[in-house]
């Protein structure tokens, strides 16, 4: 029998910035109900949508190209 329980274990999938961009252009994304919302650095909304990973995906691209 185990001394201690195991219910404290992180066994999440952890997964480290994937972006190619430096932390400090990476845009944020941010919940807005249903939404999701891109800023860049300055404040400017990038993008809004419903789906997560496609709204970060385009920001991180449209970020990259300028």
């Amino acid at each position: 029998m185990p001394r201690r329980s195991r219910k404290g274990k992180n066994n999440r999938n952890t997964q480290l910035n994937e972006s190619d961009l430096p932390r400090s252009k990476q845009p944020t994304v941010i919940r807005r109900g249903k939404k999701f919302a891109a800023y860049d650095k300055n404040g400017k909304i990038i993008i809004l949508g419903y789906n997560r990973r496609i709204v970060q995906e385009y920001a991180n691209e449209r970020v990259q190209k300028s």
